[in-house]
């Protein structure tokens, strides 16, 4: 190991994911999470879903009339706010310069690449470190109800199967034979794609299992430390400012989410992205017979319900909003109604009124891919800006930025996911 450890900022999927492929490559780790536990942030409560499947950037072709409908429309399931305007016009400029065909398929298919190579990995660890965090590899189902059509996921998962996703395009009966819980609602279903390779899994489970990991292997993390700024001395990284002094290091990994645009910014860093606030809704299923076996992405309510151990993960809707976190009831009411209308007959039993709401600031970048690799400042990397994809992509993330910071071959092209790249 190196004499001083390299030091990673952030505790949640990504900053965990990152000082676990450091030091399983022989790197001293220190890692660094401003709040009192692991995955108590953004990966607190997402959807649970590890889906290549659905690694399509959001700056699709038309992304314009979609941001029109958000500010007309309260029930759309994108909602821009007025006060965030301000904060989002460069990124929102760059944001619509990548809604063209061309660049919108060249990030989709750089983010199913990552995401595959990252299912791989999370599989592999999950099964090698006998990893505990309702993880398993279940496959998913996307149905389209009356008033929705499959045509555009059809065409995007016909062109990505070329790279290597498999799907089965399925009719109402098909999907109910896979997911019998659908029974109610299947009358109601006109098209569904299967995804045998899609898994599930509790992302704040998981950032706990990684942080045991770090600190059996002779790492550190190092909880209630918040991170006030990066100390760069010439153009070189020296270490950060914390709330009670200085850290020194010579090389330092910025893995904070919405927070790391901040301090890379201060630091003469410029990253493109921006948070859009989630929401998610976890119903107790304790005890009931026959509870849903495959995660479910509704293209009617834009949200997808994932079954994690014992529970009923649903999470949905994107609200730009700034950094606001305060929780809005009816941004959870879609999410309730979903269940209602995917699975009438467990919404009855288990009423998702009483089940938990969350919300959290997604990274979300402007062309659609993270941040991965070296900055312009010698010493200093990035690891941010996984959007709605944190637990999907964050072991591929992190291997790939472990093998840059060591200048070992990467396991796929790493230019895509640069932070220098235009």
């Amino acid at each position: 190991m190196t004499s001083q450890p390299t030091l990673v900022i952030g505790g949640g999927l990504i900053g965990l994911a990152t000082a676990y492929a450091l030091i399983e490559r022989g790197e001293g780790v220190r890692l660094i999470e401003s709040l009192g536990a692991v995955g108590h942030g953004t990966s607190f409560a997402n959807g649970g879903l590890v889906t290549p499947s659905m690694s399509e950037p959001w700056n699709a072709p038309g992304a314009l009339w979609h941001f029109a409908a958000a500010c007309l429309d309260p029930a759309a399931p994108m909602k821009l706010r007025a006060t965030a305007l301000p904060g989002l016009l460069r990124w929102g400029a760059r944001f619509l310069r990548h809604c063209t065909p061309q660049r919108h398929r060249a990030s989709a298919e750089a983010s199913f690449r990552l995401a595959g190579f990252s299912t791989r990995a999370t599989r592999e660890w999950r099964e090698r470190l006998a990893l505990a965090y309702d993880g398993r590899a279940s496959g998913a189902l996307s149905i389209f109800r009356r008033g929705t059509s499959a045509d555009a996921q059809l065409a995007l998962s016909r062109h990505l199967q070329s790279l290597g996703l498999r799907f089965t395009p399925l009719d109402a009966a098909g999907a109910v034979a896979l997911e019998p819980a659908l029974a109610e609602a299947g009358a109601d279903i006109v098209a569904a794609l299967h995804f045998p390779d899609d898994e599930v899994g509790d992302g704040r489970a998981l950032c706990a299992a990684l942080a045991a990991a770090i600190v059996a292997r002779g790492g550190s993390v190092e909880l209630s430390r918040r991170v006030r700024g990066l100390i760069v001395q010439g153009c070189r990284i020296a270490g950060v400012d914390v709330d009670d002094g200085q850290l020194a290091a010579r090389r330092v990994v910025v893995a904070a989410g919405v927070a790391s645009v901040a301090l890379l910014r201060a630091a003469g860093v410029r990253i493109a992205v921006a948070p859009a606030k989630g929401y998610s809704l976890t119903v107790d299923l304790t005890g009931r017979a026959d509870p849903p076996r495959l995660p479910i992405s509704d293209a009617a309510r834009h949200v997808v319900l994932t079954p994690l151990g014992q529970r009923l993960r649903i999470a949905g809707t994107a609200e730009f909003a700034g950094e606001d976190l305060r929780l809005r009831p009816e941004r959870i009411a879609p999410l309730a109604a979903a269940m209602r209308e995917v699975y009438p007959a467990l919404a009855r039993a288990a009423d998702p009124a009483q089940g938990s709401a969350w919300t959290g600031l997604r990274p979300v970048s402007a062309d659609g891919l993270p941040y991965i690799g070296a900055t312009a400042i010698e010493g200093l990397y990035v690891n941010a800006g996984h959007g709605a994809l944190g637990l999907t992509l964050a072991a591929g993330s992190g291997i790939l930025l472990a093998q840059l910071l060591q200048g070992v071959p990467a396991a796929l092209d790493p230019a895509p996911y640069s932070p220098l790249r235009d």
